[in-house]
């Protein structure tokens, strides 16, 4: 069971003077259970392709199917996407509309049918998911903070149990503590059979979470691979608006004189794997 991208390519206002081609060709697969990273520059085609992957836009060419369900004009096959597929926008003022809290997170759940004891036990887990208390169940989304409004976005998708999760900069926004907290869930979301799909800018954070990335170059998909082959890619050639972690670029210097180092962002490792080719 798949989000199965092929040759995806998406153009805004066709046929007119501002017809733009935001995805040229993309193909790339993100299991259930595993996590992608998408990155690239601000216009690379992130959001756009995000955007597709539970049906809020639709291939110009190409395909994208959810578990073989093809994302496609229908309300039907739609509907089957929307609810396997939870999209968390960039910006969460986006998708934020009731006027509470509780109301806002159960919109989902009760949208998909789900009977009152279990809609309630939903929204409640969710909430808990991500550190928002009861005392601000009746608070009005639009008068939180930035990085509450980003959380409780986030439990809006969680609460209708969707079997893939794509998060578009989902960390923007969110003090160290935050930051750590929501990647911790979706660490472990990751562990219990969701799909991760994460947009993201962050080079060091797809690095160290990600199974797998997909690099997008002005809507095309440069780079598709595990983490360490990307690296080894990435040496090799500059891509507008990726910076490579330092340490890194050190190691892969270390590799052409000759020391027998991985392609690392971590010191730790880094300094045991010089201390052992030293020794020897």
């Amino acid at each position: 069971m798949s989000i199965a991208v092929r040759d995806l390519v998406h153009i805004y206002h066709p046929g007119s003077p501002l017809q733009t081609k935001a995805l040229d060709g993309v193909t790339f697969e993100a299991e259930r259970g595993s996590w992608v990273a998408v990155v690239g520059h601000t216009g690379s085609g992130k959001s756009t392709l995000a955007q597709h992957l539970n049906g809020l836009l639709l291939p110009t060419e190409g395909s994208v199917s959810v578990d073989d369900i093809q994302v496609r004009h229908g309300e039907e096959s739609l509907r089957k996407v929307r609810q396997k597929v939870g999209l968390v926008f960039q910006y969460p003022e986006q998708q934020l509309f009731e006027e509470t809290v509780f109301k806002e997170v159960s919109f989902g759940p009760r949208n998909w049918g789900f009977q009152a004891g279990r809609l309630e036990k939903s929204v409640e887990e969710a909430l808990e998911l991500v550190g928002i208390g009861e005392d601000l169940y009746e608070a009005n989304p639009f008068r939180l903070s930035g990085g509450q409004k980003r959380r409780v976005a986030i439990a809006s998708t969680l609460s209708s149990d969707p079997d893939y999760l794509v998060m578009d900069e989902p960390t923007a926004g969110l003090d160290s503590p935050g930051r750590r907290q929501l990647l911790g869930l979706l660490s472990d979301l990751k562990k219990l059979g969701k799909g991760i799909i994460h947009i993201t800018h962050d080079m060091e954070l797809a690095l160290g979470l990600a199974d797998s990335i997909l690099v997008l170059d002005e809507g095309k998909s440069t780079l598709w691979g595990p983490p360490g082959v990307i690296l080894g890619e990435l040496l090799e050639r500059d891509i507008r608006g990726l910076v490579i972690p330092d340490l890194v670029r050190f190691a892969g210097r270390l590799r052409d004189l000759g020391f027998e180092v991985p392609l690392t962002w971590e010191p730790k490792i880094l300094a045991e794997a010089i201390g052992r080719s030293h020794g020897r």
